[in-house]
């Protein structure tokens, strides 16, 4: 599996986290887990030879060659199976930005995959210009030039309370008391918790669940060997919490999940954003 990391326009570095390309040859075979994801994503399949395929949750979802699909924030199990020839670009958004893309809120889109491919003319002409583009660069370019257009309205100033609210998150590693967390950002925790489901997709307390199981899992990739001290950093103060929300969120017990880790493709943008 060749991986490699796309560089974003200036004019796109508030909407897009990261952006990556990846190509598979023929006769090869790479399956990965899945973190739960802080981002949205959008998802360019330029050419899929036979089976490109995602189990999330208790579905089984296959992807077409030449079409493009989308992904709100996710917290159900979720693997990806790729067993041929593929080549893929994946976008990842920043909190938010899938509320300003899809204009609907984002917890529309929670857990839940769809094809856009034919959503309207813009995004078929971008994927039809995709099918017969040259080179990868030239494909990255279209599609920045395609988001540069879908991005032209500004975040409101309500959106604020969001931003601060998700950076505390971030420095805590989840593990903040969220009763306390609408006074930190000046409005009502009834007024933050609708904010959160308007713009992330999920509420401020499941989110701050997210971060701190992908918090620990970034931390104890880089230290196995000290393992209960990063549990009790990220908030796990029993083992027993710590394997529910591996079996809630990967499907499996630690030790299963990190025997196959490869720590370039999971999740790599979502882990690498709450590295400290």
């Amino acid at each position: 599996m060749h991986h490699q990391l796309l560089p974003i326009m200036p004019a796109l570095g508030n909407y897009i986290a990261n952006a990556s390309y990846f190509k598979q040859g023929a006769d090869a075979y790479f399956e990965f887990k899945m973190v739960p994801r802080v981002f949205s994503t959008l998802f360019f399949v330029i050419e899929k030879k036979q089976s490109l395929e995602m189990t999330y949750g208790v579905e089984n979802y296959d992807f077409n060659a030449n079409s493009i699909y989308t992904f709100g924030v996710g917290n159900l199990p979720a693997a990806y199976r790729i067993t041929s020839e593929m080549e893929v670009i994946l976008v990842q958004m920043h909190p938010g930005v899938s509320r300003l893309y899809h204009k609907d809120d984002a917890h529309i889109y929670t857990n839940q995959r769809f094809e856009i491919t034919d959503i309207d003319q813009n995004t078929k002409d971008l994927n039809e210009k995709l099918a017969y583009a040259g080179t990868m660069m030239y494909k990255w370019k279209l599609i920045q030039e395609y988001l540069i257009k879908r991005f032209q309205a500004n975040f409101p100033e309500k959106y604020a309370a969001v931003s601060r609210a998700i950076s505390i998150l971030r420095t805590h590693s989840g593990h903040f008391p969220i009763h306390n967390l609408g006074d930190q950002v000046y409005t009502s925790h009834r007024n933050l918790n609708y904010l959160f489901m308007e713009y992330v997709g999920f509420s401020p307390k499941k989110y701050a669940d997210i971060i701190r199981f992908n918090s620990f899992v970034n931390l104890y990739s880089q230290r196995p060997e000290v393992f209960f001290d990063i549990a009790l950093q990220c908030g796990y103060h029993d083992l027993s919490h710590l394997n529910k929300d591996f079996l809630r969120y990967m499907g499996s017990s630690p030790s299963e999940y990190f025997d196959n880790f490869h720590s370039e493709f999971n999740n790599w943008c979502e882990l690498d954003y709450l590295r400290p």
